[in-house]
């Protein structure tokens, strides 16, 4: 209470991965999540921060579009030591 929350989402991009043969499912998972990361920008005053790791590039597709303020970290130096490519 009084303290703005922190979310991790790791593989993000799993739901989408594991229906990439049925377009359908797949494009079911894609509009659940895009309004998962509506809600969150939607409480961006609540969250410190959001923390999201995939195996994929989808943060330049539509995926996010609920979501405008996304750094990319994956090759970022100063973040090398936690995340990018291994």
């Amino acid at each position: 209470y009084g303290t703005r929350a922190v979310v991790l989402v790791d593989e993000y991009d799993k739901p989408i991965l594991d229906n990439i043969d049925n377009p359908n499912i797949a494009a079911e998972m894609r509009e659940g999540l895009k309004n998962l990361y509506s809600v969150l920008k939607g409480q961006d005053a609540n969250l410190q921060f959001v923390f999201m790791t995939g195996v994929t590039k989808f943060s330049k597709v539509s995926l996010f579009s609920g979501i405008n303020q996304l750094t990319d970290i994956t090759i970022s130096e100063a973040y090398s030591s936690i995340c990018g490519y291994t």
